[in-house]
C-alpha cells in the first residue's frame, strides 16, 4: 500500500511541475500591465570567443502568458538585443511594488497565449579568460549561485524566469579561437560534440536555482569519476574534483557516509548524478544533485539535494524552509519544547522577495526542533518522519511556506496556525534583531572576487 501511495504521489508531483500558480501578482508600470509568464523551454547558445575574451549568448525562450500585457523575465546584465515573435523591441529594468527587487520587462504589448522571446547578451559574471604557457587561450566559467542576496541565481548569467517557474533548459556551449581543450561539469545530460563543444539538456523540473554549469580547461583539477550504489539499486555516477587528490579522498569518504544517512532518512538519492566540487575551507552552495563546497559544509549541501533542489522553494519567502531543515540536521536533529526566540518574520516579507532571510539557519533550526517536540508530544515519530512524507509528496515541485504548513497540519491532525503566526510570520515582534544573527558557516555571502577565486 505504501509503495502504491508513493507512486501516486510521484505521479502527482510530475503532473504539477511548473509552479506558475505560485508566481507573484502582476503589476502596473505607468499604466502598463507587467505580466509574469510561464517559461516552457529555454535554449541558450553560448560562444566563448577566447581571443576576444567575450562570451556571447543567444537565448530563445518559449513562454505562455495568461493575461494581456508586457511580459517579464530577468537578466542582471543588460541585453544587447531583444525580439518577441520575430519583432525587434526593447526592454527595461523595473521594480515591482515595494522595491525589494528588479526584473526586466519587454516593451512590447502581447496578447495572452504562447510567444517566443529571443535575447542576445554577454556573460559578464563568473567568467575568466587566461593564456596558457604555450600561448593558447582558455576560459573558465562557473554558474555559481547564492541565496542570501537578491538576483544571484541563473539570472547572473543567462535570461531566466523567477524561482517559481520550472522549465526545460538546453545549453549549447562552444569555445572558439583556441586549440586548448575544455571540460564541462554539469548536472544535466551532457553531450560532447567535440573537445570544445558541449550540449547540456537539463531536467524540466529545474528552476533558476537548480542549474550547475562549470566550464574549465581540460587539465584543471584532479578529477575522480566514481559510482555510488543507491538503496534502490541504481549506480549513481559521482564526479568529485578539486585541486588536490587528498581532498578528493576526504570528500568521497564523507559523501558516502552522508548519502547513506540521507537515503535512510528520506529515500533514494533524487537525482541522476552527483557532482562535488571541493573549493576550500569554508562555505558552499547547493545545486540540484551538485555542489561547490568545503569539506565542512558537504553534509549540509547534500541535504539540500532533497530540500531545496528536490523540493524547491517557490520564492524568497519559502527559502527559510530548506535552510532550517539542513541546519536542524547540522545540529543533530535537536528537540526543544519551544524556540529560543520570541518572534521573527522569516516568511512574510514583500511578495516579490527573492532572497532567503539570514535568520533561517539559527532561527529556522530552532523552530524545526520545536516542531519535532510538538509531534513527539502527540505520539508521532517526530519531524523527520513528516519530512520524509513531505518530500515524497512534493518531490520535484516548487513549494511555499503555506504548502509546508498545510501538509504538516494534515500529517499531525492539528493546527499550527498560531506557531507559524508567531515564529515564522513575525506576529509578535520582539527578541533578537537581525543584526544579532550568527554568521552562517555554509552559505557565506562571498564577494565577486571570492567567487572568481573558485572558478
Amino acid at each position: 500500500m505504501k509503495i502504491l501511495l508513493s507512486s501516486l504521489l510521484s505521479i502527482y508531483s510530475i503532473l504539477t511541475w511548473s509552479g506558475y500558480e505560485q508566481a507573484p501578482p502582476n503589476f502596473n508600470i505607468e499604466n502598463k500591465r507587467a505580466v509574469f509568464v510561464d517559461f516552457i523551454s529555454a535554449n541558450y547558445e553560448i560562444e566563448y570567443k577566447t581571443s576576444l575574451q567575450v562570451a556571447n549568448v543567444v537565448s530563445t525562450i518559449v513562454f505562455k502568458q495568461n493575461e494581456d500585457g508586457y511580459p517579464l523575465f530577468d537578466l542582471t546584465s543588460t541585453p544587447s538585443e531583444v525580439s518577441i515573435d520575430g519583432q525587434e523591441t526593447t526592454q527595461s529594468l523595473v521594480s515591482p511594488p515595494g522595491y525589494t527587487t528588479s526584473v526586466r520587462v519587454v516593451n512590447q504589448f502581447v496578447k495572452a497565449g504562447q510567444h517566443t522571446l529571443v535575447v542576445k547578451s554577454r556573460i559578464q559574471n563568473g567568467i575568466r579568460f587566461n593564456t596558457s604557457r604555450r600561448g593558447w587561450y582558455n576560459v573558465s566559467n562557473g554558474f555559481f549561485i547564492r541565496d542570501l542576496r537578491d538576483r544571484m541565481f541563473l539570472e547572473q548569467y543567462l535570461p531566466t524566469n523567477l524561482e517559481y517557474d520550472q522549465y526545460k533548459m538546453r545549453v549549447e556551449a562552444k569555445v572558439s579561437g583556441t586549440q586548448r581543450w575544455h571540460s564541462l561539469f554539469a548536472n544535466g545530460k551532457v553531450t560532447k560534440v567535440s573537445n570544445n563543444h558541449y550540449i547540456v539538456d537539463y531536467p524540466d523540473f529545474y528552476t533558476a536555482s537548480s542549474v550547475y554549469f562549470h566550464l574549465v580547461p581540460i587539465n584543471k583539477f584532479v578529477r575522480w569519476y566514481l559510482k555510488y550504489t543507491s538503496i534502490d539499486g541504481r549506480q549513481i555516477p559521482v564526479t568529485i574534483y578539486s585541486n588536490f587528490r587528498f581532498y578528493n579522498y576526504f570528500l568521497k569518504k564523507k559523501a558516502w557516509k552522508v548519502l547513506a544517512e540521507l537515503e535512510s532518512d528520506y529515500g533514494p538519492w533524487p537525482h541522476d548524478k552527483l557532482i562535488i566540487y571541493g573549493t576550500g575551507l569554508r562555505g558552499g552552495m547547493e545545486h540540484a544533485g551538485a555542489t561547490e563546497t568545503s569539506l565542512v559544509s558537504l553534509g549540509h549541501e547534500l541535504q539540500h539535494s532533497y530540500f531545496a533542489k528536490g523540493v524547491h522553494p517557490a520564492n524568497g519567502n519559502s527559502g527559510w524552509l530548506d535552510e532550517a531543515i539542513a541546519s536542524w540536521r547540522d545540529k543533530g536533529h535537536q528537540t526543544h519544547d519551544k524556540p529560543f526566540y520570541h518572534s521573527a518574520n522569516l516568511a512574510a516579507h514583500n511578495l516579490y522577495t527573492r532572497k532567503t532571510d539570514k535568520r533561517s539557519y539559527e532561527y529556522g533550526r530552532s523552530f524545526m526542533a520545536y516542531l519535532d517536540y510538538q509531534l513527539k508530544e502527540i505520539g508521532k515519530p517526530g519531524l523527520k518522519d513528516f519530512l520524509r512524507e513531505f518530500f515524497h509528496k512534493r518531490k520535484y515541485t516548487t513549494v511555499t511556506t503555506e504548502n509546508f504548513k498545510s501538509d504538516l497540519e494534515e500529517y499531525a491532525q492539528m493546527s499550527f496556525k498560531e506557531d507559524f503566526f508567531q515564529y515564522i510570520y513575525g506576529g509578535y515582534q520582539e527578541g533578537k534583531s537581525l543584526n544579532s544573527v550568527e554568521e552562517n558557516p555554509h552559505h557565506p555571502e562571498l564577494s565577486l572576487e571570492e567567487l572568481l577565486s573558485i572558478i
